[in-house]
């Protein structure tokens, strides 16, 4: 017993002591292998890895290989404090199945990685190293492609330990994935289908505004433009794709370009918003503030090249999350200022922004790092290119009605939309040239409302108005398209009825008008009836010259009782009288046909 219990303290005072013994003291255990067989789906690293931190950037693969003790168990999407001055080492067990054959790649879905280095041992003695990343040309990448990827080498059924060595200038979270070859070349392709779609329908919408721009003339289709080319860029630079195809060659600009392309696309998207949304119309200290923010986040990018990559890339950051959020709040003021479009660029833009918040939110450390989140963001931009489209669509529409109506107001009545009376002579010319040359059957008919004056003297301005726009509404409803009309006088319309080829077909149409006006107007108390009275004339029988038929009609129309049965009156013909006879010479005056009398 007494053996026991001095037994039972020693094992007790060595686990404490091993308990406070430093955490490099041993090694800590190796995790099983992965078990990379034939037939498996693409592996993305989950749970643990084994990572270490390096306080400088010169250690070899043979150094950190020979100290297992440094590396440290952590979560697969754990955040790096990375900068210029260290490394950062993972350490992956793997093993390829006994008799399996499919090979392996391993891929690192990061396109704005500065270097990553895959580092293996094929045969147990030789380390095999492979490169990627924007600060290196794509010629040196072991494979192109829009982030780095490497193959694997694994002999089937020996475990191996496979090292990356990162760098970058500024933390980061590392996703890492494994696929079988074959699975990933389908990946590859899927990848740049979509991505071409996506940029492919942005440049899209950049040559529409172009066309747009040169056909219409306006400055805003312009900017439409630079805007759809802007986002695109972006959007390429994000996943890698201009880093890939554009500037392969110029490894120093492609690892800015993930900075700076994204400042200068929210910005000028400030801009254009500012001016889709029409925002000094409504919110004018407000447009004033999106204004400065816009070309602040622009401003932003001489910090790249004033300030160091380090305090500008943070900067950066601020400005880019002040923008986006600037950006929302006006989508928002928009849509709830009424605006047309409003409710359209809502669904454009507020996915797009959500997106962007999260990826401003991984740069903070404050949500987990999700890779899928640039293809969330790339989607919903894509899915918005259609509505943007048609938000453009509308407000160029809307633009060209408002100069239309800009470009006849001289000729049209304010109230009714008619056209005034010197824009309806001319009309009553050509119809006065037509009837005389080719005696094309055309009538000229005079309307009064008789009792408007009754009612704006007992209702007011306002319910005359209303009224007015009734009667309005009830012309057109015998007049055709090519039918011109005008309103003549406070109470007075007059129209151009074209093919009315007898009195009887034009009465017929006018007891229509006459009789719609009795029905009381709805929505009016009280009852409210329109008194209809018309003059007219068919212009190829009773040919008037234009410079006085209105004058004739308005006195047939002045002549009619407000009592009568009669309310519609012709101009008649004036009566055809015959010429006098000429005054035959008195016998006095007249010569004589005798021939002189000789005198007696």
């Amino acid at each position: 017993m007494r053996y026991l219990l001095l037994r039972w303290m020693l094992a007790l005072v060595l686990g404490f002591g091993t308990g406070a013994a430093p955490v490099w003291a041993a090694a800590p255990a190796m995790p099983d292998p992965l078990v990379l067989g034939d037939g498996d789906t693409a592996k993305e690293m989950q749970g643990q890895v084994s990572v270490w931190l390096e306080a400088d950037t010169r250690a070899s693969i043979e150094e950190v290989a020979k100290t297992p003790h440094a590396f440290t168990p952590v979560a697969a999407l754990t955040r790096h404090a990375l900068n210029n001055g260290n490394t950062l080492w993972l350490r992956l067990r793997l093993v390829r199945a006994a008799g399996a054959t499919t090979p392996w790649t391993l891929n690192v879905p990061a396109p704005y990685v500065d270097s990553v280095t895959l580092y293996q041992r094929p045969d147990g003695k030789r380390w095999v190293a492979q490169s990627a990343g924007d600060t290196l040309p794509q010629a040196q990448w072991s494979q192109r492609g829009l982030y780095p990827e490497f193959a694997l080498d694994l002999p089937p059924g020996v475990p191996q330990d496979v090292y990356l060595q990162v760098r970058n200038f500024k933390p980061l979270s590392l996703p890492v994935r494994l696929a079988p070859a074959p699975l990933r070349e389908n990946q590859r392709l899927l990848e740049s289908v979509g991505l071409g779609l996506l940029v492919g329908t942005l440049l899209t919408l950049a040559a529409l505004s172009v066309i747009r721009h040169y056909e219409h003339k306006n400055p805003f289709d312009l900017k439409a433009a630079w805007y759809g080319l802007l986002v695109a860029a972006s959007v390429a630079q994000v996943n890698g794709v201009l880093n890939a195809l554009v500037w392969s060659t110029w490894p120093t600009w492609a690892d800015y370009a993930n900075s700076i392309l994204p400042l200068v696309a929210v910005g000028t998207s400030l801009l254009f918003v500012r001016t889709l949304y029409a925002l000094s119309t409504h919110f004018h200290r407000y447009d004033k503030a999106l204004n400065f923010i816009a070309w602040g986040a622009l401003a932003t990018v001489a910090g790249y090249l004033l300030l160091g990559r380090a305090v500008a890339d943070q900067i950066g950051i601020v400005a880019l999350f002040v923008a986006i959020t600037a950006g929302l709040l006006t989508t928002v003021l928009s849509w709830r200022g009424g605006s047309a479009i409003g409710s359209w660029l809502m669904l454009a833009y507020v996915p797009q922004f959500l997106c962007l918040l999260w990826l401003v939110a991984e740069t903070f450390g404050l949500v987990t790092t999700q890779w899928e989140m640039r293809y969330f963001m790339s989607l919903s931009v894509a899915l918005s290119v259609p509505t943007l489209m048609y938000a453009l669509s509308r407000a160029t529409h809307d633009r060209k009605e408002v100069a239309l109506r800009a470009d006849q107001l001289p000729t049209q009545d304010a109230l009714t939309g008619l056209l005034t009376a010197p824009a309806f002579q001319s009309h009553v010319q050509d119809a006065y040239q037509r009837a005389v040359d080719t005696r094309e059957p055309v009538a000229l008919v005079l309307v009064s409302v008789v009792n408007l004056e009754h009612i704006r003297a007992t209702m007011g301005d306002t319910t005359a108005e209303q009224c007015m726009l009734r009667a309005v509404i009830k012309l057109h409803r015998i007049l055709r398209d090519v039918d011109p009309a005008a309103r003549i006088g406070t109470d007075r319309f007059a129209m151009v009825l074209e093919g009315v080829t007898t009195r009887q077909a034009l009465t017929e149409r006018l007891v229509k008008l006459v009789a719609s006006g009795l029905i009381p107007l709805q929505g009016l108390l009280p009852e409210v009836t329109l008194q209809f009275q018309a003059a007219c004339v068919l212009l190829h029988q009773n040919p008037l010259p234009p410079e006085r038929v209105l004058e004739d009609l308005s006195e047939v129309l002045a002549g009619i009782s407000p009592r009568t049965r009669r309310p519609i009156r012709f101009l008649e013909p004036a009566m055809t009288e015959p010429a006098p006879l000429s005054v035959l010479p008195s016998t006095q005056d007249a010569p004589s046909e005798m021939p002189a009398q000789p005198n007696a």
